[in-house]
């Protein structure tokens, strides 16, 4: 043998490192013939794929003929060898040598890398292949268990048995392409800094499951030296910083790698059946799988499934069944107070969100006619993403230059009235109800404001004083004065027809005079343009022109709360207050924006804003965050693209429709109104005098849970019920709502 050619390790081919006339070095491979030329030219091509899409991933690159081949051919006493050059890599191979717990989070780095520059490439050699080594056809190995010892043997049948049981069963539904599916300790090269230097011999490709790939070589690297948890983990968060798992790929990992591990001394037995003695280190693989698999099942399978789980992003699996409801409860009272502010009796308990439906712990689903937080349907999967994607890449404050904020900004501004041009980010309704109070208080230099009764905006010490639903019995804000609700049905004027608006908003006026008698002044109304919190009104035209004319004539603002009337719920426009025709000083939002994420914002004029900033400056921490403003444009495309203003106004018309035909059977409805995807329906004992039936519709929401369906109750006599669902709710849930109201009303 020329001096110039060093032997190198190989299972089937002859390697030998060679020096080229440039003087680098080269890996020259005569390929085992009965590879078949195709399996071997797969090599070639999958090298020169990952060259091509991932030129920094350190793979040897294929160094094609003179002729421009991908193979030459070496003719020796009459049979042809395929031959193969590569560049040579520098580093030492790994052997025996343990990784650092930063150096195996690289390594699984390098894997996912490895995957997605093979992703593309396409081939038929890998899946036709019989292979020995792969993991799909480990039971294959099931009738050399017999020449393992009595106990390893009984170990080995468990995890093949297991393996064709439910692993390849689960694997047929995994991704699947063509993988390298061989890389261990001798196949991995160290560079200097101790970290991954290269990846070799691509001989063991094969089409399969992507994750075989992560698992082949977690076993592999498993030593006695090294805390195995710690080795799995690593590689997991490493492979799932680049690529991240799917939930089953994550759960199947462990058996994988205890499938890997057995095979070993399994194929040690076939090649000692077959007469083949095996590699240099195959022997050192072989003498530590037994002993490894014990030590993994020693550990646990359930504690290592969630270690991955963790690394894999995943919440851990809960290790016995999930608690009973009473269980629940308890827990609760224990750390969030006695009083419970639930929902039903008993309390629903919600595992699951999709589109309109709820899902509990039992698994059945439930029609919400509810939930206004999720405005474009639980789950929505264009929001979440949108939300992954952001927090995956950035998720800072406005005290940096960033493009989602800016970007939401302008959306919002586009959407909003004339001259509300300037936008304050903050984390919900009740802070932005709460901003545009200060604002306005600073504007106006008063201190008094306008509510509706029972009206509700908010949760912060200066919201409660607006929101006298809070606690009724308890409400007192002497700076606050409460506008009787313009009602049709039961309000003061009820059963006139003529001026309405006018002679509902000029009850305003006592309060107004009050408020300036007292010294208080006139700050600021907020109103919800819905009237959600005084059970859905349809206000007659002209009142809140009315209570708008009178405010700013006593020198007040006016706040249009569009946390519920906002986003195309009312179906007519994409604002509530629009509805009403009035252009409002502020426009507050919070719940719908963000589809379930924390998003809250002040939409104002900029001389507004200017004023408030001239007493300093104003910082929300987490207000306009990345993902929160990511969370918020992806609300508003999905409503744009989905048409779903316009879902909810004729969505709602049909409901309402349905809903009044129902009266003429159930004597307990007394009146249905709303807009858009905003309904009310009042329910009486006595439709002449209209005595509210709070007591029955507590119960018919109870009896609508167990048909199905959530309805929420709304009113200062809690006898209405508050249809307000997601706006992406169709005919067909409309449908479903209403029979099952008619059969729970037949059973009242």
């Amino acid at each position: 043998m020329n001096e110039g050619w060093i032997p190198l390790e190989g299972e089937r081919d002859q390697n030998f490192r060679v020096r080229l006339p440039s003087g680098r070095s080269a890996v020259f491979k005569l390929c085992h013939p009965e590879e078949g030329e195709d399996v071997i030219l797969c090599q070639a091509e999958a090298l020169e794929h990952i060259a091509a899409v991932d030129a920094d991933l350190p793979v040897p690159r294929l160094i094609r003929t003179r002729d421009g081949r991908p193979l030459g051919r070496m003719v020796h006493e009459g049979a042809a060898y395929p031959v193969m050059l590569l560049s040579w890599l520098d580093g030492e191979v790994l052997g025996q040598n343990t990784l650092s717990p930063e150096a195996l989070h690289d390594l699984g780095r390098m894997l996912a890398r490895l995957g997605m520059a093979l992703r593309g490439y396409v081939s038929a050699a890998p899946a036709a292949r019989s292979l020995a080594w792969d993991t799909r056809h480990a039971h294959r190995l099931s009738p050399f268990a017999v020449r393992l010892a009595e106990d390893e043997r009984e170990l080995a049948q468990d995890i093949l048995e297991r393996h064709a049981a439910a692993t390849v069963p689960a694997m047929q539904r995994m991704r699947s392409q063509i993988i390298h599916g061989d890389v261990h300790p001798y196949n991995v090269l160290i560079g200097p800094t101790g970290f991954i230097g290269g990846i070799i011999d691509f001989g063991d490709m094969v089409h399969g499951p992507l994750i075989l790939d992560l698992a082949n070589a977690a076993a592999d690297f498993l030593s006695a030296e090294a805390d195995p948890a710690e080795t799995i983990f690593e590689m997991v968060r490493g492979y799932r910083s680049v690529t991240p798992l799917e939930e089953a790929e994550a759960d199947c990992l462990i058996d994988l790698i205890e499938t890997r591990l057995v095979m070993t001394p399994l194929i040690d037995a076939l090649k000692s059946a077959s007469g083949i003695r095996p590699q240099g280190y195959f022997e050192t693989f072989n003498s530590r799988s037994m002993p490894m698999i014990r030590l993994l099942r020693k550990i646990g399978h359930q504690r290592l499934r969630g270690l991955i789980r963790r690394a894999a992003a995943y919440p851990a699996i809960p290790a016995g069944p999930a608690p009973a409801d009473e269980q629940s409860l308890t827990r609760r009272r224990r750390f969030m107070g006695e009083k419970l502010y639930v929902f039903y009796d008993p309390p629903l308990h919600v595992v699951k969100g999709e589109g309109v439906w709820l899902q509990d712990a039992g698994g059945r689903r439930y029609l919400d006619c509810y939930n206004n937080v999720p405005h474009v349907g639980h789950c929505h999967p264009y929001v979440t993403e949108a939300i992954a994607r952001q927090a995956r890449t950035l998720n800072t404050n406005t005290r940096y230059l960033t493009d989602q904020s800016v970007e939401y900004a302008e959306r919002l501004v586009e959407l909003s009235s004339e001259g509300l041009s300037s936008v304050v980010f903050v984390n919900s309704g009740s802070e932005a109800n709460d901003l545009a109070w200060r604002m306005a208080k600073a504007l106006s230099g008063h201190r008094g404001g306008l509510a509706m009764d029972f009206a509700y905006h908010g949760v912060s010490e200066a919201m409660d004083a607006f929101s006298p639903s809070n606690a009724p019995d308890h409400w007192n804000a002497p700076h606050v004065r409460l506008l009787p609700a313009p009602c049709l049905y039961r309000g003061v004027f009820a059963g006139d027809t003529d001026g309405l608006g006018e002679r509902y908003a000029a009850l305003a006026d006592p309060l107004i005079a009050e408020l300036e008698a007292e010294g208080f002044g006139v700050a600021a109304a907020i109103v919800d343009s819905a009237f959600m919190t005084n059970g859905i009104l349809d206000a007659p035209p002209g009142y809140l022109e009315g209570i708008l004319r009178r405010v700013r004539k006593a020198g007040g603002l006016f706040i249009a709360d569009e946390v519920q009337s906002g986003f195309g719920r009312i179906g007519a426009s994409f604002w509530g207050h629009r509805h009403h025709r009035i252009v409002p000083d502020f426009i507050t939002i919070g719940k719908p924006a963000g589809n379930g994420h924390p998003v809250g914002a002040v939409i104002t004029r900029p001389e507004i804003l200017a004023h408030f900033l001239k007493t300093g400056p104003f910082f929300s921490t987490f207000g306009g965050n990345n993902v929160a403003c990511a969370a918020g444009l992806a609300v508003l495309d999905v409503i744009r693209d989905e048409d779903l203003v316009e879902n909810a106004r004729s969505v709602g018309d049909y409901l309402r429709v349905e809903l009044k035909q129902l009266m003429s059977r159930h004597s307990l409805i007394g009146d249905v109104r709303g807009v858009g995807l905003a309904t009310g329906v009042e329910l009486v004992r006595d439709r002449r005098t209209r005595e509210p039936a709070a007591s029955e519709t507590t119960r018919l929401l109870n009896l609508l849970r167990d048909e199905g369906v959530l309805i929420g109750s709304e009113g200062k006599h809690g006898n209405v019920l508050k249809i307000r669902p997601p706006i992406v709710f169709t005919r067909e849930n409309a449908n479903f709502a209403v029979a099952a109201l008619d059969r729970a009303l037949a059973r009242l």
